[in-house]
């Protein structure tokens, strides 16, 4: 319901900023891959939920480089 908190303990707040066009595609791969919006993506990785692992090269498009926190 809007207005009240889903999944958190706090109300999401919308919030800009610019990335290239290669960023935001990669951000929707990701998303998809994780079937999460990207909202969300960003969400975790705030959180600490999702840690960037290690760097892959720009050919490899399997993201092993995220990894969930248990």
């Amino acid at each position: 319901m809007r207005g009240q908190p889903e999944i958190y303990d706090e109300l999401k707040k919308a919030v800009s900023f610019a990335i290239t066009p290669a960023a935001q595609l990669g951000l929707t791969r990701l998303s998809q891959q994780l079937k999460i919006s990207r909202s969300e993506l960003i969400e975790q990785i705030g959180r600490g939920l999702l840690t960037i692992a290690e760097l892959e090269t720009e050919s490899d498009s399997s993201f092993d480089f995220l990894k969930c926190r248990d």
